[in-house]
């Protein structure tokens, strides 16, 4: 048994303004042994070939596509990707299998539905009889093409994410009791007319997504189910099928799949109202985080989050703090290598003048003049510890500068920021500061649990804004709650 792995991870805000260009694929594409080793443990890849050399099979790496999150992808990258893969494909030889790890969101300039135009042509290589299995991010907007495209669909079932593993396991479990003929996969697809903002998908106790998710785990039970995926979707990536979707695949029992993917439908829509979102405004969240005796308190700028493809360099929070005065304060981060150079340039221990931020687009707030003392010069390498998007990280040379009441932590390039590390990392004890900002959705939440005194969800500007009705859509389908009341 020879089973072919590799990948497509990318993810799109297709809102954004920055392309997404053939020379951030090339850099960000494995081959190889590392992709068999990508994600040290953590990965489905990883959890899929521990399981397929469990069951004596030869695995062979096909090109793994990771170059991260940003807008719209050219024509000239999503191809160059597709036949990447496909190449190395071909070149493998007979394969008794196909597994591969993608994100769900990718939307090119040419093709609405990359992940499914990728399993297509997947399939004309290695024919109709080759099981073609995939992971799922639990943001993914999965379209009825990929489920029609792929044997099975599995996506994860927690947010923040962090059982991709388990994912890959239980994909190879499945593909095991095909060729033993046990097993027959059989997928149904169903989708309520539901596009919910990112802050409301968190799944821990209290949370709508949590209600859903266990819905769908309990009618998993039946021992007639192969798997159950509820996905949030994600809604900066627009195409017609933007939004929350459900996989349900059963051994053979094609209408058993339709009748729960209809009642996990159903739950979800009957729980809409508690999706709206809860956020505060900019100067109230400021005020109320100046006026809390202890911290951190730590603030979520939603908007311009490094997970949702923004530029990461929002200023709102920045010049919030600046004019209500506010002590203990960090900014974590924004993204402006121009103005780290000029730090940089500077040294350690000299005063600075800069400009910061707002210079990507006019979505995120207007660039904000700061004064202050280099504190921090650092590769911008570190490791996150939380159990979920654990790992390396590279911020690429990142700065530090304290400006009296307010630290500003300047990177080169845009990062989710959602624990404490990205903090420690730079010699800045949380547990020692006011009031802490993210840049980050949801996962701040599970990452400071048990840190933060406070934890408050800010109304910022930007592309990520959950305010959908401040975006642009033109593809979605209508009507869709809550762009229309319904």
């Amino acid at each position: 048994m020879r089973v072919a792995v590799g990948g497509y991870l990318v993810a799109c805000n297709t809102f954004a303004t920055q392309p997404f260009t053939l020379d951030y694929f090339q850099r960000g594409t494995l081959t190889g042994e590392s992709v068999l080793n990508f994600g040290r443990g953590e990965s489905a890849i990883s959890g899929f070939v521990e399981g397929a050399r469990g069951n004596g099979w030869e695995v062979v790496p096909v090109p793994f596509v990771i170059p991260g999150i940003m807008g719209t992808i050219t024509k000239e990258a999503h191809e160059w990707a597709k036949e990447q893969i496909l190449a190395a494909l071909r070149s493998a030889g007979r394969v008794d299998g196909v597994f591969l790890q993608l994100h769900g969101t990718a939307v090119a300039e040419h093709v609405e539905d990359c992940d499914g135009d990728l399993l297509a042509a997947v399939r004309s290589v290695v024919g109709d009889q080759v099981p073609v299995f995939a992971s799922l991010d639990g943001h993914s907007n999965t379209t009825p093409f990929m489920v029609q495209q792929a044997t099975m669909l599995i996506g994860v079932k927690t947010n923040p994410h962090y059982d991709f593993v388990p994912v890959g396991r239980q994909a190879a479990h499945v593909m095991a009791g095909m060729v033993e003929e046990r097993v027959k996969p059989t997928a149904a697809w169903a989708q309520p007319a539901m596009v919910p903002a990112l802050q409301k998908l968190y799944i821990a106790p209290g949370w709508p997504m949590e209600h859903c998710m266990r819905v769908a785990a309990n009618l998993a039970r039946d021992p007639r189910v192969l798997d159950i995926s509820l996905l949030g979707g994600f809604f900066p990536s627009e195409k017609h099928d933007t939004g929350m979707n459900v996989v349900v695949t059963t051994n053979n029992e094609p209408n058993l799949a339709r009748d729960l993917a209809e009642q996990v439908k159903e739950f979800c829509w009957s729980k809409r109202q508690a999706f709206h979102t809860d956020m505060v405004s900019v100067e109230h969240a400021v005020r109320e985080a100046i006026e809390t005796d202890t911290g951190p308190v730590v603030l979520g700028d939603l908007a311009d989050s490094g997970g949702a493809g923004t530029p990461g360099d929002g200023t709102a929070l920045l010049a919030e703090f600046l004019k209500q005065n506010a002590k203990g304060a960090v900014i974590g981060n924004i993204a402006d290598p121009a103005a780290v150079q000029e730090a940089v340039r500077a040294g350690i221990g000299k005063e600075v003048t800069l400009t910061v931020g707002g210079k990507t687009d006019t979505f995120h707030g207007a660039p904000v003049q700061i004064s202050g003392k280099v504190r921090v010069i650092h590769d911008g390498v570190f490791t996150a510890t939380t159990k979920f998007n654990a790992g390396t990280y590279r911020r690429g040379t990142t700065v530090v500068v304290d400006c009296g009441g307010t630290e500003v932590i300047l990177t080169s390039r845009p990062v989710l920021v959602f624990e404490a590390n990205h903090f420690r990392s730079l010699g800045i004890e949380p547990t020692q500061r006011k009031i802490i900002a993210c840049k980050s959705e949801l996962q701040h939440r599970a990452g400071f649990e048990g840190l933060a005194s406070k934890i408050i969800d800010v109304d910022t500007p930007g592309l990520a804004t959950q305010d959908l009705s401040r975006l642009p859509f033109k593809k979605i389908r209508r009507p869709v709650f809550p762009l229309d009341n319904i």
